[in-house]
Order: C-alpha cells, then sequence, then structure tokens
C-alpha cells in the first residue's frame, strides 16, 4: 500500500543517509500523493522503470528472487527485529561470501 511504501521511506530516511534518487517500479503505491509529497518534503529525485521496460530494474529484481528464494521463504519470522537482522545477514554473505557464476 501507499502507506507501507511511504512508512518504510521514512524509516529508511530516518536511520540512514540521506539518498538523492529513489528508484522504484510505478506500482500505484510508488505513484501515489502520499509517496511523492514525501520525496518531494525531503528532496528526493524520484526515478521509475519505463512501463515495458522491466530490464531497467532488472538486476534488483533478480537480487529480490534470489533474496526470497535462499532466505526469506525458508523461514518463519516472528518479530520485525528477526526480519531485519536476516536480511542484513544474507546481503552481507550474498556481497561477501556467496560463491557467484560472475566472472
Amino acid at each position: 500500500t501507499a502507506e507501507l511504501a511511504t512508512s518504510a521511506l521514512q524509516m529508511a530516511l530516518d536511520n540512514h543517509q540521506k539518498p538523492l534518487i529513489i528508484h522504484s517500479d510505478m506500482g500505484s503505491q510508488y505513484t501515489s500523493a502520499e509517496f511523492n509529497i514525501k520525496c518531494q518534503n525531503y528532496g528526493l529525485k524520484h526515478s521509475y522503470s519505463l512501463k515495458g521496460h522491466p530490464h531497467d530494474n532488472g538486476r534488483m529484481e533478480a537480487f529480490h528472487s534470489i533474496l526470497k528464494r535462499e532466505e526469506v521463504y525458508l523461514k518463519a519470522y516472528e518479530t520485525l527485529t528477526e526480519v531485519q537482522a536476516a536480511i542484513s545477514w544474507y546481503i552481507n554473505f550474498y556481497n561477501r561470501n556467496r560463491i557467484s557464476n560472475v566472472a
């Protein structure tokens, strides 16, 4: 929902260095007035994947697919803190230790 996307953006802004650009697909939650007002209030440029061009965001979509398949769908999380810790661990593992076919 727009509310969920906007609250996630606010949480990221509160806890991390402010980005200059937010990139998303053109889902209704990201094209909502609520989300775009939040971006404007923080001076963020909102970049979208173009309609009919899913490859714009292909690398992130591929990573999200792997993350879900190798971490998220294998566990039953009980708290948001558990989810955050697991995702943080996985991103670190993915970037530093996971065997990759990329040359």
